[in-house]
């Protein structure tokens, strides 16, 4: 069959549709967009919160798509309810009426699911702007309740406690994007009564009861990041001026430590991206369990009105299974508010209640089996076949009508394995071995501390691999590991972190540059990838590996180098590869350096990088780059931003001058300059 004979066919098949869809439309046109918005609705309660640990390109797409279409399709419906003629004496039945009580419940879809406040961190800053958005849209739908008012049927009753409920859910809304992220939040007294209540909860658990291990740690994580507020870059307080030993994890073991710090983002996800921290306060608590009563009352009073017509007819039945839809999916939103980290705080602030100390550990054990990320690491190799392949010439075109076919290949090309907890260990060693060399400075070297631990630093071509530019060195790094672990084989932790950590530097390089903050990096990738184009072609991967190692470093090839840029002329990448390669084999301990090397490549990375950054990746799943970046937020001074040099032989203590500066400058804006004074000698004196 032609093309031409397809087509007719087709539209001699829809034509006498057509006539049915559009009567379709018409008769139901509102009640099928209604059902639309509650569905995006589902699909946001159940994604919204999933998505800290989703990976997917699809499910972020479908969470992404649902969560515009939500608005988009609430807005067309209350648009459709505008024109519609509710005292039509041709239909004057109660279908006007009831079409009427449908403008209450898109205002309540507006406010979106629990678990979705917040698409995007950006979303969190037009909170002002949606409280124009939300009042125009009430202002429709009490135009909307006014024109279908009759004060003759009892379904005009229902409409007042719909109303409410959709005016709190719209307001909670508003209420949770104004509160919850705010650049100028300073230290207040209700934030030190609630460390101070904090500290009492956690000395309330007896040191002898192990049941309430998971509670503990939870409630650390909370007064961890309580103190911290990570997301909050101008943010005055910090637990490293605190004198309290029981919030440090110094002591715990690696899958520990990562466990507080993977519930300190999980937090930090709940105040950027769902209403959790307003959910649990008291008046969010009376208003939820208020709307929850209204919808109860307003389903029933429903029923009763048409019992007789619950069965016969259609618009009843499908307004009836709505409103059940509705409080249905409201009841759910209520149970969850009691199986979170959250509530598990909440609970051990009031322990001394009976029934809180029996049902206390059961839930804080379930929820320390939450999954609160992706639990995985990214993974990309230079030397992988996958991204030089050819693709099918017409995808290729497409892509390169878009720009997009090298970033589709490196996506094509990555993998996803889990974190083995070996490498957990590796990172959380290599990292204390590291605070040595810092002692609470700024991360400011990607190397160098480690090239000093080993006494190597006079290693010409060691240094200049960890003084050039940040994208080259861990491209030459990244290929010298590579070979080294192809050539050699050992059964050890630092063998296969080194492994791991290198194609996730490369992973990071590929496909978020922006998290090491640099700007040239698919020129330095697209001139790697042609650099290696011809050793890798036509040859398996040991014989392209001693194909490079046998190189004289000035491979040229005419279809790939012409797009030589000034930042690549003088860079001769595989000459570099090779001596770093040489002097590597040399070494005894090579693979304690590497794997110490690239830890180090690692914390520089996530300790420059922006919070802004940070925040972003945590509604994709999230990266292992943001832990280590959380960890080493706990052990730095942020106050000390520059030590003298007489000074940078000891580590400062807690009560150094700079701590003391921060700290008291945190007290006299809370209290004063007499009351700040005071409470600093307290603390000195505890």
């Amino acid at each position: 069959m032609s093309l031409e004979s397809w087509i007719s066919s087709v539209i001699n098949t829809v034509l006498p549709l057509l006539p049915l869809f559009k009567s379709l439309w018409m008769a139901w046109g509102i009640q099928l967009l209604v059902a639309a918005s509650l569905a995006c609705e589902i699909v946001l309660t159940i994604l919204g919160g999933r998505r800290k640990y989703l990976t997917s390109i699809l499910a972020r797409f479908i969470i992404w798509a649902t969560y515009l279409l939500l608005s988009y399709i609430a807005s067309i419906a209350l648009g459709k309810l505008t024109v519609v003629r509710f005292r039509d004496p041709e239909d004057p039945g109660n279908n006007a009426v009831l079409e009427g009580l449908l403008a209450p419940l898109l205002l309540m879809q507006l406010g979106y699911p629990d678990s979705m406040k917040a698409y995007a961190v950006e979303d969190n800053q037009l909170g002002l702007r949606q409280v124009m958005n939300i009042g125009a849209t009430v202002v429709l739908v009490v135009w909307i309740l006014f024109r279908c008012w009759n004060g003759s049927s009892v379904v005009s009753l229902l409409y007042i406690s719909l109303f409410l409920v959709g005016i709190l859910k719209s307001a909670g809304w508003v209420w949770a994007l104004q509160s919850v992220y705010d650049e100028d939040s300073s230290v207040t007294a209700e934030d030190m009564k609630e460390e101070a209540s904090i500290q009492q909860a956690f000395e309330a658990f007896l040191p002898e009861d192990e049941k309430f291990d998971s509670a503990k740690d939870i409630l650390k994580a909370y007064f961890r990041f309580d103190c911290l507020k990570p997301h909050l870059v101008n943010w005055l307080y910090h637990p490293l001026f605190i004198s309290h030993q029981w919030m440090s994890i110094d002591n715990y073991t690696a899958h520990r430590s990562f466990t507080i710090i993977e519930i300190e983002l999980d937090f930090m996800f709940d105040v950027l991206y769902t209403k959790a921290p307003i959910l649990y306060t008291k008046l969010a608590l009376v208003v939820r369990f208020f709307g929850f009563c209204c919808l109860v009352s307003a389903l029933c009073g429903f029923a009763v009105t048409f019992k007789d017509a619950l069965l016969v007819d259609m618009f009843v039945i499908y307004t009836y299974g709505l409103l059940m839809a509705v409080t249905s999916l409201e009841l759910y939103h209520i149970m969850t508010l009691a199986f979170s980290d959250w509530a598990v705080v909440k609970m051990s602030m009031n322990l001394e209640a009976p029934l809180v100390r029996r049902l206390l550990p059961l839930l804080a054990n379930w929820c320390m089996k939450q999954k609160r990320w992706s639990r995985s690491i990214g993974q990309l190799n230079l030397l992988d076949h996958r991204l030089y392949k050819d693709w099918w010439k017409p995808v290729g075109v497409v892509l390169d009508w878009f720009g997009q076919r090298e970033i589709f290949r490196r996506y094509c090309s990555h993998s996803r394995p889990t974190i083995p907890s070996c490498l957990k260990v590796l990172v959380v060693q290599k990292m204390t071995e590291l605070e040595e060399k810092r002692k609470l400075l700024p991360f400011t070297e990607r190397g160098k501390w480690t090239l000093e631990t080993h006494g190597i630093q006079e290693n010409q071509a060691l240094s200049d691999s960890i003084n050039m530019e940040f994208d080259k060195s861990i491209i030459i790094w990244h290929i010298a590991t590579e070979i080294l672990h192809t050539l050699e084989s050992e059964n050890s932790a630092s063998y296969e972190g080194s492994k791991l950590l290198s194609d996730y530097m490369i992973y990071l390089l590929a496909l978020h540059p922006y998290m090491l903050s640099l700007t040239t990096t698919d020129i330095m990738l697209e001139h790697a990838c042609c650099a290696l184009w011809p050793f890798l072609r036509d040859r398996d991967h040991n014989h392209a590996i001693s194909e490079l190692l046998s190189a004289d470093g000035n491979v040229a090839d005419p279809m790939d180098y012409n797009k030589e840029t000034i930042i690549t002329r003088d860079w001769h990448m595989l000459s570099e590869v090779q001596k770093l390669v040489v002097k590597l084999r040399m070494m005894d301990n090579k693979w304690e350096l590497i794997s110490s090397i690239w830890v180090e490549i690692l914390c520089h990375a996530a300790y420059n990088c922006h919070v802004y950054q940070h925040a972003k990746l945590l509604r994709k799943g999230g990266e292992l780059i943001t832990h280590v970046w959380l960890l080493l937020a706990h052990k730095t001074d942020k106050y000390h931003s520059s030590i003298p040099e007489q000074s940078k032989d000891r580590a400062p203590s807690t009560e150094s001058p700079s701590s003391a500066k921060g700290f008291s400058r945190c007290f006299r804006r809370i209290f004063g300059k007499h009351e700040a004074r005071t409470m600093y000698m307290r603390h000195l004196h505890k």
